[in-house]
């Protein structure tokens, strides 16, 4: 196949490659939408107020599948047929290349999960402190080791009592120098926005309800039926 530019495509495809021309239609109503606003998201980027990977998201999905982000171009050396193939955003923002980006990750996930009844846990925070974690988005960070110390006292809970009498310090990772531990698995993702697409960054945790012991060196099933938060777990003082 030979994948060589020539010069006798017809002019009109190559005007379609021109990339101070926008010739190109949108067919998806949130591309639309963004396209329309365009300028809009600029001056918020100019001005500071979004962070730079929020234009940059934007801009990519909308030229997603377009002949700005680059094409592959393809031709019959036995009947001159040829074909162009835009290059696509990768970008988890997209329409297009956000939901493969999910599919993959869940067919990931479903290669390596137990088979056994799964718990959906959503654990939030409170408004007050939202916007602790706004000002330094580094601290997100903490809101996956709450959750997994969260589970870890649940699973562990006569270890949390016995700990609790002897008065010893919690550590950053809850239990993990313990040899006597249960063990348990979860898949964590996080929301940094809720239905109204106001702040609002809370985790999303798939867990098995099997859990092993190191101690016993065997499996049991573990039945989470209780409402969790994250609040008690900062000190933000």
């Amino acid at each position: 196949m030979d994948t060589t530019y020539h010069s006798y495509i017809p002019i009109e495809t190559l005007s379609l490659l021109d990339c101070d021309v926008k010739n190109f239609n949108f067919i998806h109503p949130i591309k639309n939408i963004f396209f329309d606003n365009i300028d809009y998201i600029r001056k918020l980027d100019a001005s500071g107020k979004a962070r730079p990977c929020i234009l940059d998201n934007v801009e990519r999905s909308l030229l997603c599948h377009t002949c700005y982000l680059g094409f592959d171009q393809f031709e019959c050396t036995d009947c001159n047929n040829w074909n162009i193939i835009p290059h696509s955003c990768h970008s988890r923002f997209c329409n297009a290349c956000g939901v493969k980006y999910a599919k993959q990750l869940a067919a990931k996930a479903t290669s390596f999960c137990l088979d056994c009844p799964h718990r959906h846990i959503v654990f939030t925070i409170p408004e007050e402190l939202r916007n602790w974690f706004r000002q330094d988005r580094t601290r997100l960070n903490l809101l996956f080791v709450a959750s997994r110390n969260t589970i870890s006292i649940l699973t562990n809970k006569s270890l949390a009592d016995k700990l609790k009498k002897k008065k010893l310090s919690d550590t950053h990772y809850i239990f993990k120098d313990i040899p006597v531990r249960n063990e348990f698995g979860m898949i964590a993702t996080i929301h940094t926005f809720g239905r109204d697409l106001k702040w609002n960054p809370h985790i999303h945790c798939l867990i098995p309800e099997l859990i092993y012991s190191l101690k016993k060196t065997k499996s049991k099933h573990f039945i989470i039926s209780i409402s969790l938060s994250l609040e008690k777990h900062f000190n933000l003082n």
